[in-house]
């Protein structure tokens, strides 16, 4: 708690008496302080009346700058802890970290219960790649190219699949190539086919010269929703989609091409590691391997 938490307190509760019973101290004490603090300025925060407090012309300047003053406080106070503590950064997708993070982080923490591991969300393969480069993740998932410079260790083959709705032509298909649909259907794109890693976006690319409607990049979600009233198709892999489909009025139907991306921790070489990044690297893999035994039964559609 900051000097001018009392202060925005009182200002928040519009009641020395309310604001003295939420921070523990009693109305008298309270009004000291925040006294203490005006002759300190030389301005009154507050008019007070038996209604309560409300803040003058000068006091509302104050309260906002005082609240920014707040803010930098508990900045600096959790920079501090941090610094004290381990930090492991972690950049991930967001398929991974519903699948295998909670395992993944559970795991870790027995071993290492002190250590402050900070999650990333990286929304393109480029950022996450960045950010190791950068040293400003120690890992991060992903799945593109492995750049120069960098190590990437594989985890898993995600298959890519297409999706179309319940009522769609092609939904009693039990497998299709994804050339015999570009210019037959509206393709429904995703942040995944125009992300410059992706090994989807020449399939993006292909359907966007023949695109009836001009579809901007579509969260998952939306593309699922779109997909479901018939608005188009879209090709998604099997990770994200282990989510998005359950009661959803779709059909994932498997694609001829060998298609899929490859799921990997990308990190600085083994030489630069630090020994938290080695250990989270040994503990991804085993719970990736434990998690694929499990889908076999779980979701035996995922090739």
């Amino acid at each position: 708690m900051g000097k001018y938490a009392p202060v925005l307190k009182a200002a928040e509760c519009g009641s020395m008496t309310r604001a003295a019973q939420s921070m523990g101290y009693t109305q008298p004490s309270l009004g000291y302080i925040i006294n203490n603090i005006e002759n300190e300025l030389g301005v009154k925060i507050f008019y007070r009346d038996k209604r309560g407090v409300t803040p003058t012309e000068a006091g509302i300047g104050l309260l906002e700058i005082m609240r920014q003053i707040e803010a930098m406080e508990n900045r600096l106070q959790e920079a501090a802890r941090v610094s004290k503590q381990e930090l492991l950064r972690v950049g991930i997708l967001s398929s991974v970290a519903s699948q295998w993070m909670p395992e993944i982080l559970e795991n870790f923490y027995q071993f290492y219960p002190e250590v402050v591991v900070k999650l990333e969300n990286e929304p393109y393969y480029f950022t996450g790649e960045q950010g190791v480069k950068e040293h400003k993740l120690d890992c991060c998932f992903f799945a593109g190219r492995c750049p120069t410079g960098l190590e990437s260790l594989p985890l898993y083959e995600d298959r890519y699949y297409l999706v179309v709705g319940e009522e769609s032509a092609l939904a009693h298909l039990r497998a299709v190539s994804i050339w015999d649909v570009v210019g037959k259907y509206q393709f429904i794109p995703t942040n995944e086919s125009t992300d410059a890693g992706s090994s989807i976006r020449e399939i993006f690319d292909r359907f966007a010269q023949s695109s009836r409607l001009d579809f901007q990049p579509q969260e998952n979600q939306m593309a699922i929703g779109l997909v479901e009233k018939g608005m188009g198709i879209t090709v998604l892999p099997g990770l994200t989609l282990l989510d998005l489909i359950p009661n959803r009025a779709v059909k994932v139907i498997p694609l001829k091409e060998d298609l899929a991306r490859t799921v990997s921790l990308l990190c600085p070489k083994e030489a630069e590691r630090s020994h938290l990044t080695n250990v989270f690297l040994r503990l991804t893999r085993q719970q990736v391997a434990q998690w694929k035994v499990a889908q076999r039964e779980k979701s035996p559609w995922l090739q």
